[in-house]
């Protein structure tokens, strides 16, 4: 099992797979980038990968500010895919909260113009 530094919101993990060097840094880069898109505010993410037969399974639980705990999971034949497509779930998630919120906020600026 293999984590990232301890300062960070950001927990990798593998579950008998070495990780090596690389996966993590790939990790925290791309998961970064994406939630800095939508959301300042990463208060933590725990990203684990196991094998599964033939393939491996990538798993991330995000909270970005005070939201609910966002997952995404995938397969893939390798680690960085698998986590590319879990993250494209998570990515999903965020961007669909972001729009909920963007929409209540125009709603409350209405309400507040015809009162």
């Amino acid at each position: 099992m293999m984590s990232n530094t301890l300062s960070s919101p950001i927990r990798i993990n593998g579950f008998q797979i070495d990780l090596g060097d690389a996966l993590p840094q790939h990790v925290q880069e791309r998961l970064l980038a994406t939630t800095e898109t939508y959301f300042q505010d990463l208060k933590h993410a725990s990203v684990g990968f196991r094998r599964e037969g033939q393939s491996y399974c990538c798993t991330i639980n995000i909270q970005v500010s005070n939201f609910r705990i966002m997952i995404g999971e995938a397969s893939a034949p390798d680690c960085y895919r698998a986590f590319d497509l879990a993250l494209e779930k998570v990515a999903v998630q965020l961007r669909r909260r972001k729009r909920r919120l963007d929409g209540a906020v125009r709603e409350e600026v209405r309400a507040g113009a015809t009162a």
